[in-house]
């Protein structure tokens, strides 16, 4: 279940933490490192860093959150996946990572129920799958150490034809046997996760600007000593200050190595652009889905049941290295669509049932498949700056466990501090429901607060990156003309922002 939101009109206490868009105090500051990029690996390494009494600075030349960690799936996943190849090391990082979320952001991280029905193919057998759970509980006997009552995974099992029936009406049931039942975790509200640990890091010492964009190193006898930047929306430069600079740039971290040092090709050997969709269809069932079309055995797709609406993915299509923000075209489009159609007989999905489409490019193998593992890299290792990281991670669920890793490198021996987020973080403050509409008599003087807190600077930071108001396109739609008193913005302003927003979301608005 999300957390219940506070009634429309009702003023959201201003927490003490904020995150202040104020250049010209950080150029004032001397930063332990300075972090390029403002998605989750950005915003775990600054969270990492203030654990262990590190000053860091976030740069990010977007919005943060705005690339591969606004499309991702919203699941932090365990490792049953991982079993099938007995990749254990990763297996283990990722249900010791899956605790971490569910121990310390129990309202942002929730249980997830996932069914796979079986049909007596291949590995996807109840024989194999059942032996499959077992061992997945038995490694993974730690799961639930340190995590609320609410939070628990209960153990995994096979569930006969029946159940799966039950569970999901519009299962395919031509030559069905049951299903595979384990637990995974979600994220309801997938912005606030990424803002409230951003938060929690500035609470920590970290400082955060969003659009600011890093042109080049500050260099003494090789030696980083920080960054210049320019600041997009006023176009004044600034020089801030740190010792250590960590590129985290998501799918440019490879483009910056290479302005910053040099070419450094396994940072993102191969690209591979995932995505996901959200209908405007009911979800098929309250568990998540993982279906396999008859079509492609080989592929597995997961349905979920996001605030009562399905989001299917994921897609995966192979791009150039040198494609700078890649989409997926209609044929992959309409060919997922024919998957989950082939998977789900009676579901019928057609184009126009799209509500929106996430995409993200994450690094893959020579292969062409998503990369295994992630890449930390020293350039002063390699007769580079000395003082220059570069960071390219695969998974959201273990963005922190590598963040840790490469702050174990740069201050070695560094042991983080044991400290909770603050108490604003786990309120279940501005989460909207998909189908919430602002009544009449009510304003939304309640994201106000949230404006000035968290460096929003354009219009779609708000109703996209900031709150899930922008993800029904309808109620949007609706929303915009009362959002307008919130901004002291004047009318061609508002029109551009405005334009701005609705050129996001495809199809008429």
């Amino acid at each position: 279940m999300i957390p219940a939101r506070p009634p429309a009109g009702q003023e959201i206490p201003r927490s003490r933490v904020a995150i202040e868009r104020n250049a010209a105090a950080a150029e004032a500051t001397t930063f332990d490192l300075i972090i390029v990029g403002g998605g989750i690996y950005s915003v775990m390494l600054a969270l990492e860093a203030g654990r262990r009494g590190k000053r860091s600075l976030v740069l990010e030349r977007d919005d943060f959150g705005g690339a591969a960690s606004w499309n991702h799936l919203r699941t932090i996943h365990g490792g049953l996946r991982y079993l099938q190849s007995l990749d254990l090391p990763r297996f283990f990082e990722s249900v010791a990572e899956r605790r971490w979320f569910l121990a310390n952001l129990p309202v942002l991280v929730r249980v997830l129920p996932c069914l796979m029905p079986l049909y007596g193919r291949g590995l996807k057998r109840a024989s194999i799958m059942r032996a499959a759970l077992q061992l997945n509980d038995l490694l993974g006997w730690r799961r639930n150490r340190g995590v609320g009552e609410e939070q628990r995974l209960p153990a995994g099992r096979i569930v006969d034809a029946c159940y799966t029936r039950d569970a999901f009406p519009q299962v395919d049931r031509r030559g069905l046997q049951g299903s595979a039942l384990w637990y995974d975790a979600f994220i309801p509200e997938h912005q606030r996760l990424l803002m409230e640990t951003l938060r929690w890091a500035c609470s920590l010492g970290a400082m955060a600007l969003n659009y600011v964009e890093v042109e080049s190193l500050l260099l003494h006898h090789n030696q980083v000593r920080g960054v210049l930047a320019r600041d997009r929306p006023g176009g004044r430069t600034f020089e801030f200050r740190a010792p250590v600079v960590i590129n985290a740039a998501g799918p440019w971290c490879r483009r910056l190595a290479q302005r910053f040092d040099q070419d450094h090709p396994r940072l993102f050997r191969r690209r591979l652009l995932l995505f996901n969709v959200l209908f405007k269809r009911r979800a098929l069932s309250e568990y998540a889905l993982a279906l396999t079309p008859r079509c492609r055995p080989d592929h597995t797709y997961f349905v979920h049941n996001w605030k009562r609406r399905l989001l299917a993915g994921t897609g995966e299509v192979p791009v150039p290295v040198d494609e700078e923000t890649p989409s997926p075209r209609p044929e992959d489009i309409a060919a997922f669509i024919a998957d989950i159609n082939d998977a789900v007989p009676e579901l019928t999905l057609r184009e126009q049932d799209i509500e929106h489409v996430y995409s993200g490019t994450l690094p893959a193998r020579a292969s062409g498949d998503l990369s295994g593992r992630e890449v930390i890299l020293a350039h002063g290792d390699r007769q580079g700056p000395v003082g220059l990281f570069s960071v390219s991670g695969v998974k959201f669920t273990t963005s922190r466990r590598v963040a840790e890793k490469t702050l174990r490198r740069i201050f070695p021996p560094s042991r983080a501090r044991k400290i909770a987020p603050p108490a604003e973080a786990l309120s279940g403050r501005w989460f909207f429901p998909y189908d919430w509409r602002l009544p009449a008599d009510h304003n939304l003087g309640e994201l106000k607060p949230l404006i000035e807190e968290e460096a929003v600077v354009h219009l779609d930071d708000l109703v996209f990156r900031r709150t899930g108001l922008g993800e029904n396109r309808q109620r949007l739609a609706e929303l915009l003309p009362r959002l307008r008193p919130l901004f002291a913005w004047n009318d061609l302003r508002w029109e551009q922002e405005r334009v701005r927003v609705t050129s996001r979301s495809p199809g008429p608005f």
